[in-house]
């Protein structure tokens, strides 16, 4: 009996000792610069090992994985309506300037203009997210979007080539919030051990937009005539979107995130609705969290020039470079202007057509991918490696544009599967998911607005460029940039909810950073207890 009784304490001793040395870890960490690695030896291999199992619970703390999946999907119907309209003008522009009467010598001004409205309004849409989040909650702010898509539709029927101009940037501003609001909706309703995969789908979704893009784009005429009828379908199909979701949200899914319910003084909905997802045991530890967010946002009043205070100015930084990575590696221009391209290489009509299609099904497989490892390698790994294969695709396209051999044209095509493979493995995804994670929704509305911002150059400046080598250069000398800049300056979020990330980017010695610190003190004990 004697001897049990001594097991047990040395036991209890053991777990007082861990406890400790958690709270050494963080005390050290305090007192040292956040982006200076700790390293704690004190525990034995096994107790590690034991501490690390048991902080890794949480990870199973959701009821279910579908239910979540399904509520981010029906956000990110505003992901598929991005994406097709990125994608509906690569093939339907030869029947816009037959059907509006454009004058050939007028089509590649109308061309550039059109292809980037959809950016800048996109631009002009990100930055309005964040002031339409002061004034209305998540939910409505989608049917608000919705609202405007449907008009936009219904409006591009005239046949008039500057209201269709106009309304083309009216589709990019409900693009921009969508790129906005559906990121961060996403992170405020998926568990943390899911928001990678969940923050996925929101490419995935954009790529499927595209792909229904090219699917419509099948069926236009090799030789379009004003009588053609068929672009009115294509033009209206994004109605099915706009108001599928709406109906959604408002009979199936009529409820806010939980942040939005702790930030409007309603804990008892916010507690209902976390019941939904979570198992019971974690229900309250979860609000906790979320309340936690909310009292940081509302002690700070988070404005848009608050975002360039020391406390978010790096994050800030980061995701904005991360953005204009993003579109100098030039993945919009080549969606957008994958038509030209195949046709470049001597590719008649049906086979462009058809080439452009299976190109945008391989960007879809390839966000696929990135939402299966990104739980497993993390965003900064996958990051790494995919910017640096982009690079070398890209590069190798430089080469093949210079060359200009119709006899390796099937190789150019090679590499624009590949491309599309290692960015939307990598910088597609996770840099819209990673954006999302490490800042507020003012920030988030900054970071997009930079991506945007990107777009709109390269789709400009495009269609005036006689050879494309140059640019692929650019493109790949921009992957390269990123690597570095990744391996230097962004941190890994995998596993870490909202606080700790705040906490890892804040300065060393903030009243911010101190009491943060003082909060994952006392969660750590919580995790190592339950």
């Amino acid at each position: 009996m004697k001897k049990r009784e001594h097991q047990v304490f040395d036991s209890n001793k053991q777990k007082e000792e861990e406890l400790n040395t958690i709270q050494s870890r963080v005390s050290e960490e305090s007192k040292s610069d956040s982006s200076t690695p700790v390293t704690i030896n004190k525990n034995p291999p096994q107790s590690q090992k034991k501490m690390k199992d048991q902080l890794t619970e949480k990870e199973q703390n959701y009821k279910s994985f579908a239910s979540v999946v399904v509520m981010v999907l029906v956000a990110s119907m505003g992901s598929l309506y991005f994406g097709y309209s990125l994608g509906v003008m690569s093939l339907a522009q030869d029947t816009i300037y037959a059907v509006f009467d454009v004058d050939s010598d007028k089509q590649n001004l109308y061309s550039s203009l059109i292809n980037a409205s959809i950016p800048f309004g996109a631009m002009i849409g990100s930055i309005s997210a964040g002031l339409l989040l002061n004034y209305v909650s998540r939910k409505n702010a989608f049917i608000i979007t919705d609202i405007v898509g449907v008009i936009a539709c219904c409006l591009t029927q005239i046949t008039n080539i500057n209201l269709f101009l106009f309304l083309r940037l009216i589709s990019g501003i409900v693009t921009g919030l969508n790129s906005a609001l559906v990121p961060q909706y996403i992170q405020e309703v998926s568990p943390i051990a899911i928001s990678g995969i969940m923050g996925t789908i929101f490419s995935m979704c954009i790529n499927t937009g595209i792909i229904i893009a090219s699917l419509n784009g099948q069926f236009f005429q090799e030789k379009p005539t004003s009588s053609d009828t068929y672009w009115r379908y294509v033009f209206l199909f994004p109605l099915a979107l706009t108001v599928t979701r709406t109906l959604f949200l408002f009979l199936f899914f009529n409820h806010e995130t939980p942040f939005y319910y702790i930030l409007k003084n309603e804990p008892e909905k916010c507690k209902q609705f976390l019941q939904k997802i979570y198992k019971p045991q974690f229900v309250d530890e979860v609000q906790s969290e979320v309340e936690q967010q909310v009292e940081k946002v509302k002690q700070s009043s988070e404005g848009y020039l608050d975002m360039f205070k020391p406390q978010y100015r790096k994050r800030l930084l980061i995701a904005c470079s991360l953005q204009l990575f993003q579109q100098f590696s030039g993945i919009n221009a080549v969606i957008m202007y994958s038509s030209n391209i195949f046709k470049d290489n001597n590719y008649d009509f049906t086979v462009t057509n058809l080439l452009s299609l299976i190109s945008n099904i391989v960007l879809l497989f390839a966000a696929f991918l990135s939402g299966f490892f990104v739980n497993r390698l993390g965003r900064r790994v996958i990051l790494i490696y995919g910017s640096a294969l982009s690079g070398a695709f890209q590069l190798g396209l430089a080469i093949l544009s210079k060359i200009d051999n119709k006899d390796l044209s099937i190789l150019s095509v090679s590499f624009i599967f590949c491309y599309y493979i290692a960015f939307n493995f990598s910088l597609g995804p996770i840099v819209w998911l990673y954006c999302s994670e490490i800042l507020p929704e003012k920030g988030i509305s900054i970071a997009t607005m930079s991506n945007w911002i990107g777009a709109t150059i390269i789709v400009l400046v495009l269609p005036y460029f006689k050879y494309l080598w140059p640019l692929f250069i650019f493109y790949a000398a921009m992957c390269f940039a990123c690597v570095a800049f990744t391996i230097f300056m962004v941190k890994e979020t995998k596993g870490k909810s909202k606080l700790e990330i705040t906490n890892m980017y804040l300065p060393a010695g903030s009243e911010q950073y101190n009491n943060l610190s003082t909060y994952s003190a006392s969660a750590d004990k919580e995790k190592y207890n339950s």
